[in-house]
Formats: C-alpha cells, sequence, structure tokens
C-alpha cells in the first residue's frame, strides 16, 4: 500500500452556493493544466443532498494529472469533493456547512517516502498548485498534509479545538493570523502576495517551497 499525501481546501457552501464552489473548482483545475473533460464534468454532476439522511461528495477514483506552468507535472491518485454538515467538536452555535476539495497524491510520485523531505521539483510543483487553490480558496487556506494530518488543522480553525499546525505546507490569509502567533519549533514562515502567509515544516523539504518559486 503506497504511502499518501493530500492538498486540501474548503468553503462554507449551501445548496444555492454549490454550483459557484464547483465552478471556482474547475476553474482552478483548469489553470493548473488539467484538461480532461471527464474531471470537469463529473463536478457537475454533483448535488446537494435532498435529505439530512443521503450522502454528499463524490471520489474520482482514477488518476487526475496537474501540470502546473514550467515545472513538473503532478499526478495525483484521485480527486475527492466532501461535504461537512456537523462539527467534530459540539456547539452551541449554528456553524456554517463546508465543502471539501482533495487530491490524493502517492509519495512515491512526488519523490519523497515517508521520512524524507520533498525534493525541489516537487516543492516547486506543489507551490503551484497551493498558490492556484488559494486564488479561488482563501477562506481558511490551503493545505498540503499526510494523510494522518488530514482535516485537523482545518478543524482547529474552524471549530476552535485541536491543533492548526498540522500540515507539512500551508498557506493561509492574513485575517487567520491570530492562529499562528505561537510559531512551534520547526516551522518557517513567509509572505505570500498582499493577502497570504506561509508556512512549512522545514524539514519537510530539501529548499522551502516559495523559496523554490523566487529562483
Amino acid at each position: 500500500m503506497p504511502g499518501y499525501a493530500q492538498i486540501q481546501t474548503y468553503a462554507t457552501c449551501n445548496a444555492i452556493t454549490l454550483p459557484e464552489r464547483l465552478q471556482s473548482y474547475q476553474q482552478a483545475l483548469e489553470k493548473l493544466g488539467c484538461q480532461d473533460q471527464e474531471v470537469l464534468s463529473w463536478l457537475n454532476t454533483i448535488t446537494w443532498p435532498e435529505s439530512d439522511d443521503d450522502n454528499f461528495g463524490d471520489v474520482y477514483a482514477a488518476p487526475v494529472i496537474l501540470k502546473p506552468t514550467s515545472v513538473q507535472p503532478v499526478v495525483t491518485a484521485g480527486i475527492e469533493v466532501s461535504l461537512f454538515t456537523q462539527p467534530a467538536v459540539p456547539s452551541i452555535e449554528e456553524l456554517p456547512s463546508w465543502i471539501g476539495f482533495n487530491f490524493l497524491i502517492e509519495r512515491d510520485t512526488i519523490g519523497a517516502h515517508v521520512a524524507d523531505p520533498y525534493t525541489e521539483e516537487a516543492a516547486a510543483s506543489l507551490w503551484q498548485i497551493l498558490e492556484t487553490m488559494f486564488q479561488h480558496f482563501h477562506e481558511v487556506g490551503v493545505y498540503f498534509t499526510d494523510e494522518w494530518q488530514e482535516n485537523q488543522a482545518w478543524r482547529a480553525i474552524v471549530e476552535n479545538a485541536g491543533d492548526p499546525w498540522m500540515f507539512d505546507l500551508a498557506i493561509f490569509p492574513r485575517t487567520l493570523a491570530e492562529h499562528f502567533q505561537m510559531v512551534p519549533a520547526g516551522f518557517k514562515g513567509s509572505l505570500v502576495g498582499q493577502k497570504g502567509f506561509t508556512f512549512a515544516q522545514a524539514n519537510r523539504w530539501t529548499v522551502l517551497p516559495w523559496e523554490v518559486s523566487d529562483k
């Protein structure tokens, strides 16, 4: 069984805004060089659940090739679209529903095993993917994580419970800066344009991803 990493992002969503969120995701995929019409059409088949008993979301369980500009392509093992309507932590407040978009990536395809740092080439490709996704989804940021880190950083921000530092690389909107004032040892950060900031676990990268993009 291969080890996996993931690129994830989230947006508030309801039955009215679902088509807009899916369209934004299609646009991001197209910017990332995805020309597979089957994938783009698949997104149009996703609908809002008609009752609380219905499952929401879908999985495109086949490889999808992302070709960011001037860097090596990334072959994902699949794409997941999920809806989160119930908070993991009980709350007296009525919290919004969220839609999640996830690229699943086999580690071997980006040059790293579980204990090895990611290569400079992989860093350049992953950074472009995260930057592009952040242009379309910037409510709670975009994350590159291990499988075991899945959803934890996002849940910590949305539900104010847990550790928001459960990622290898992420880009956040500056409106979330208060969550990241105390930087743990081993993390390095930088600004991203006028609206964002980024952090990465330094020992996971041979070169920090945003430094690759500046070369």
